[in-house]
């Protein structure tokens, strides 16, 4: 039986009972904010030592997304044109094979890290089995400390099914919270990474800063 902890609205206080390593999952209607949420909690992190690694996607039009890899500041188109006769039709996108294949390659280089950040397991994934449907398998092997994942509300059921672990926590986006969400995601990620069970930050890689590092794009 898997348990199911819902944090509603901004109330993160059930978070804190998880045993580690944690699986935050970010739910929301469309357009909501869940990447936004990501994103700024993603610029917090950066500014401290801790490692955050994962896949951040942007809306850049209509039908039209565009991937960051956190752990290479590498960002590059995810989709082709709408109309287009190639990759995979998705409701509103054009999914770019080759664009998620590289993306999908670029998760192996995100383990080991202290929080991961996956924006987002969606139906290409969850019911198409491809994508970054592989994440699942490297949360099982659980080498990170927190992992915070974008699942949109109709699929939630099923990204439950198929997690790796049996306790997790629900955070729902809603426009009521979604401001205050990344300073408390990032108190959390703060007190966990801190605590002497978490995983050590990695030797062979340090969370690139936006300050430091200019974003590498293709």
């Amino acid at each position: 039986m898997k348990e199911i902890n819902h944090v509603l609205q901004d109330s993160l206080a059930s978070v804190k009972i998880m045993s580690r390593p944690r699986i935050l999952l970010l739910v929301g209607e469309r357009q909501v904010g869940k990447s936004v949420v990501c994103q700024k909690l993603t610029r917090l992190l950066r500014e401290t030592s801790i490692a955050v690694s994962g896949l951040l996607t942007r809306r850049t039009g209509p039908h039209a997304l565009e991937v960051t890899e956190i752990h290479t500041s590498a960002r590059y188109p995810l989709t082709l044109p709408f109309d287009d006769t190639a990759g995979v039709a998705l409701t509103h996108f054009r999914m770019d094979l080759q664009a998620m294949a590289r993306s999908a390659a670029a998760l192996e280089g995100a383990f080991p890290t202290q929080v991961f950040i996956l924006d987002e397991l969606g139906p290409l994934e969850l019911e198409l089995k491809q994508g970054w449907s592989h994440a699942l398998q490297l949360l099982q092997r659980k080498r990170y400390t927190l992992a915070l994942i974008v699942v949109r509300p109709e699929l939630l059921v099923e990204a439950i099914w198929q997690l790796p672990t049996s306790v997790y926590t629900v955070i729902r986006v809603t426009p009521q919270n979604r401001d205050a969400l990344p300073a408390s995601l990032y108190r959390i990620a703060y007190e966990w990474c801190a605590a002497p069970d978490a995983v050590p930050m990695p030797s062979s890689k340090s969370a690139p800063h936006e300050r430091d590092k200019k974003e590498v794009e293709h």
